[in-house]
């Protein structure tokens, strides 16, 4: 089921907007370790060195963030025909916003920005690595 899917069950169908969707970190939980969803932080390795990062995310740092996105799939995310769910990660929510925002640019259409940032994600007990 997409994020689209499930603000409009609650909203309405009409709430559907080309926008990215923003999840709270219990939300984002429940597809972690799902096959068709990739969860990717865009902080600095320092800071992902520092705190963690969501378990198996991929680390696209916000400065060099459109050399991992390539919306044929020939970087590090999956192609944006693929329909996979992707959900950003930053320390608080403004960074991946603004990655998220850049991937439905592209054409990405499965797109989450997690609300509250790796400090959300740690308060819910989400699985990290270093």
């Amino acid at each position: 089921m997409s994020f689209s899917n499930i603000k409009s069950m609650f909203l309405g169908p009409e709430s559907n907007n080309a926008g990215p969707e923003t999840i709270s970190a219990s939300s984002a939980l429940q597809f972690h370790g799902d096959a068709e969803t990739v969860f990717v932080d865009v902080r600095s390795l320092g800071e992902i060195m520092a705190s963690g990062t969501v378990a198996g995310a991929v680390r696209a740092p916000l400065p060099e963030f459109s050399d991992h996105a390539a919306a044929d799939g020939s970087s590090s995310l999956p192609a944006a025909s693929a329909g996979t769910r992707i959900i950003c990660v930053c320390a608080s929510g403004a960074r991946s916003g603004a990655a998220a925002q850049q991937l439905v640019g592209m054409g990405y259409t499965n797109v989450a920005n997690l609300r509250g940032g790796i400090g959300a994600w740690l308060q819910a007990d989400g699985p990290v690595e270093r």
